[in-house]
């Protein structure tokens, strides 16, 4: 089915005000809004990513019976772009309905630049809507939105508590015919920080699974908000400083890891020749790496930290500005799944290898034949095989 490969976050989206859960207050004020309209003819919801702004922004839509014109403001980075763009739509009525929102989301990437002019053009469109217009901003609180606040009605909408985040698990869990522990989606939900479309995003990922029950296994949230900050110093500051060594010192992770992430970000900040001297720093940093791994010699880290950083950094002819999502590499969730699927075939073998006095890399060498034995009930009964591995052994 299709729907099977939609992300859950976006099939489970809330259809109404009730499907918004934590946000009472928000929805109270987008109320107001619209029975005030056009005294105010903007409202922004900002706050962290996942906790539910755009989804808002839908429900408001269709409490309304409104068409939904969305436009993210990653597109719309100058002057020409927002008056092509949002221009006609601000004074075109609905073909298909009644009435018409429109949502610019991520306004954070817009341009304040004055040669560029984004954020004056949109707030002048704003004066000449005839339609309500919807924002929403991680952080509308920084200095370049200080004149759309002043035309804005605010909305913060508020981290999700846990145990909300919980009840939507449990009712997406059923709704998919999950058979998954409510300790499994506690762990989620806590972990996730309340994101809830990290959460539905995780649970989602854990359904491929064989097994729910390694929940615990998800890194904490914290670690890919450090990523992110580290990224954004290298990628959008001119400025080549002392920090650049220093700046994957917080990050909680393998350089492997680091490794994955700039590999998979380059390309959403660079281009053309910057992109092409980014990655040829990344990959020096790569050289020196092996020859670290291969001869031992540390002394060699401080060059791989400045090539990650200030080498990287110092590719790029000006300032980035603006907002990037910086997303998870994609290999590092195949490797993660990778060893999830061998992490019984070990088990196993520790076992095996225990009683029978031999290294647990023979075992899983000599596992084709290891699995023939273990056919026997009495020799699974000997180690002490669980239901897991049992089952991965007739698989």
């Amino acid at each position: 089915m299709i729907l099977d490969n939609i992300p859950w976050a976006e099939k489970y989206r809330a259809k109404n005000f009730a499907g918004i859960k934590g946000q009472e207050n928000a929805i109270s004020k987008v109320k107001l809004f619209l029975h005030n309209f056009p005294k105010k003819k903007v409202i922004v919801f900002h706050g962290a990513p996942g906790i539910g702004k755009t989804s808002l922004a839908y429900a408001t839509a269709l409490e309304t019976d409104s068409e939904i014109l969305e436009l993210n403001a990653s597109d719309l980075r100058n002057r020409k772009k927002i008056s092509e763009i949002i221009g006609p739509a601000v004074s075109q009525k609905s073909l298909f309905k009644q009435n018409k929102i429109i949502l610019v989301d991520e306004v954070d990437g817009i341009s304040a630049r004055k040669d560029r002019g984004g954020l004056a053009e949109l707030i002048g469109l704003i004066q000449k809507s005839a339609f309500p217009i919807i924002i929403t901003a991680n952080d509308i609180w920084d200095k370049k939105f200080s004149m759309l606040r002043q035309k804005a009605e605010i909305v913060a909408l508020k981290d999700i508590d846990y145990k909300i985040v919980i009840d939507v698990l449990q009712n997406v869990a059923k709704e998919e015919s999950l058979n998954v522990s409510v300790d499994v989606l506690t762990s989620i939900a806590v972990r996730t920080k309340g994101d809830l479309r990290a959460a539905l995003n995780d649970l989602q990922m854990f359904s491929k699974l064989e097994s729910l029950d390694i929940a615990s296994d998800i890194d904490e949230r914290n670690r890919e908000r450090t990523i992110f900050q580290a990224l954004q110093y290298v990628f959008k500051n001119s400025k080549i400083d002392e920090n650049m060594i220093k700046v994957y010192d917080e990050v909680s992770m393998s350089l492997d890891e680091i490794f994955l992430w700039i590999e998979e970000n380059i390309p959403l900040e660079y281009k053309g020749e910057e992109l092409a001297k980014a990655y040829d720093a990344l990959s020096l940093a790569d050289v020196f790496r092996g020859r670290i791994y291969r001869k031992q010699y540390w002394r060699f880290m401080v060059y791989q930290y400045f090539l990650l950083g200030a080498g990287i950094s110092a590719a790029k002819k000006g300032v980035k500005s603006g907002f990037t999502s910086y997303k998870k590499s994609s290999r590092i969730l195949k490797i993660w799944l990778n060893n999830q699927r061998t992490a019984k075939k070990k088990s196993i073998c520790k076992k095996y290898a225990l009683h029978c006095h031999i290294s647990i890399k023979q075992a899983m060498r000599d596992f084709m034949l290891l699995k023939i034995i273990l056919g026997n009930n009495k020799i699974r009964e000997e180690l002490r095989l669980n239901e897991e591995e049992i089952a991965y052994l007739d698989k």
